[in-house]
């Protein structure tokens, strides 16, 4: 007998194992490449993700996330024809993966997340495009930069007419055992994008063009409330469609913060008759109640799915300053984490309801399996205990919740415009936290104003 659950427990060991190593999120190899890019060491920061790659914690499943990884750090460097080359990989892998995905929609039903290729959430589809743009402005290469940012509104539109294809592809498959309601998507302006192209055109002489980008931006503020829930920047509100007299425009956009992070939402699955019921959940689910066909009452599974919150910033002013001559301070353009956010409620209960369908049906079958091989051994209460604990961990080990994403990228990006005398000048952006106190000081010495496009980025992921 004894060889006998030997024989049944062995595989299932061998599945934890496998399960653990496959359709779990890899994260601790971040903490020191995060460290280094809170403290701007970001030729350390390339390094460690190269390294990361040469060890396979970017697996190929993960190729976009290293892609990402790499390029934010590479802008953060001011290395932007390499910044590009990386982005323009992991924008390539992102279409091609998620088509892909639709096609093999029917199959995820019965895969974790976390075992499929990661082809990134809707903000970074968009974001990517953003910091294309702005490496192509460092370039001075305007006209390649507009392509990108057009491409951000146009995604926009795109991946909301593919996901939900992807709905559609996933209701057909007869393993949907429960179906799956379609969600627009309720973000459709990005005032970023709309920002920058205000500035090619107004630099580009196109005061016509730029006025309409200045007004997409207060379209985006007014249409989009839960996103741009702050004071629209004094900048957007006054236009410049000229210089002022004997000076040019100094524009200075920085991202501060770090990108928001997926955490575990843990939930209890309760079955009933042709339906199933959820509790002790720590964020609320619209439908607590979920018809479920064909399934028998008295079951009880645990699952989790992958929910995003914001991490925050320490900093909360930004000055700018002109031959130690204070020009200003920056306002609040975008809080990346509220796109973050709002674009992923879209996804959320796609990954909700195939997470409740796959843990039901592989709970299920590992309780008809645990009552099979107890009967067939006739396993005494140890061994018993021992199957059930090996049938249950084979089922927790394969459901693990997918917290992959875009972890270099920025919170928050602030933008200020100061008429500046042309000539050469040292320019200061100093961060300050809610206390007053200095977090960051940048220094661009000898910096070129001329008549064109005066643009300065800096970053300080605090």
């Amino acid at each position: 007998m004894i060889k006998k659950i030997t024989y049944f427990l062995l595989p299932l060991y061998f599945l934890i194992i496998i399960g653990c190593a496959s359709t779990r999120t890899s994260v601790n190899f971040y903490k020191p490449i995060m460290n280094d890019l809170k403290t701007e060491n970001y030729s350390a920061a390339a390094i460690k993700i190269d390294k990361a790659k040469q060890k396979e914690d970017y697996t190929k499943k993960d190729r976009v996330l290293y892609y990402l990884d790499k390029g934010a750090v590479l802008h953060y460097q001011g290395e932007y024809k390499k910044s590009n080359e990386c982005l323009e990989e992991a924008e390539r892998a992102m279409e091609e993966l998620f088509t892909k995905s639709i096609s093999k929609s029917a199959a995820s039903f019965l895969l974790n997340d976390n075992a499929l290729d990661y082809y990134g959430e809707i903000y970074e589809n968009l974001y990517v495009n953003v910091f294309k743009a702005i490496n192509y402005l460092k370039l001075n290469k305007f006209d390649d930069a507009y392509v990108e940012i057009k491409r951000v509104n146009d995604k926009l539109r795109e991946l909301d007419d593919k996901y939900s294809k992807m709905v559609e592809e996933m209701n057909k498959s007869d393993k949907a055992e429960v179906k799956i309601e379609k969600k627009t998507l309720k973000f459709y302006d990005d005032a970023l994008a709309h920002y920058l192209s205000y500035l090619i055109f107004r630099a580009e002489g196109e005061y016509d063009n730029s006025r309409i980008s200045n007004d997409k931006i207060k379209t985006a503020w007014k249409s989009q409330p839960d996103v741009y829930d702050f004071s629209m920047p004094s900048i957007i509100k006054n236009v410049k469609e000229s210089q002022a007299q004997g000076k040019y425009l100094l524009n200075v956009i920085a991202f501060t913060g770090r990108a928001p992070l997926k955490y575990s939402v843990g939930g209890k699955i309760t079955t009933y008759d042709n339906f199933i019921g959820i509790s002790n959940l720590s964020v609320p689910i619209t439908a607590p109640n979920i018809p479920f066909p064909g399934v028998k009452p008295g079951y009880h599974f645990k699952f989790a799915f992958p929910q995003i919150r914001p991490q925050g910033s320490v900093i909360t002013k930004i000055e700018v300053y002109v031959d130690n001559n204070k020009a200003g301070e920056l306002e609040l353009l975008e809080d990346m984490s509220k796109v973050a956010v709002n674009t992923f409620e879209m996804k959320k209960d796609i990954i909700y309801l195939k997470t409740i369908a796959r843990t039901v049906v592989k709970g299920i079958a590992a309780a008809k399996a645990k009552k099979k091989i107890k009967k067939e051994t006739g396993a005494n209460p140890l061994f018993g205990a021992l199957i059930n604990i090996a049938a249950d961990a084979s089922v927790d080990a394969t459901e693990n919740p997918d917290l992959r994403n875009w972890r270099t990228m920025p919170q928050n990006c602030y933008i200020g415009e100061f008429a500046v005398s042309p000539g050469i000048h040292n320019i200061i952006v100093n961060f300050y936290n809610r206390n007053g106190l200095l977090v960051k000081k940048k220094s661009i010495a000898n910096y070129e104003i001329k008549n064109n496009l005066n643009l300065i980025n800096v970053v300080s992921l605090n």
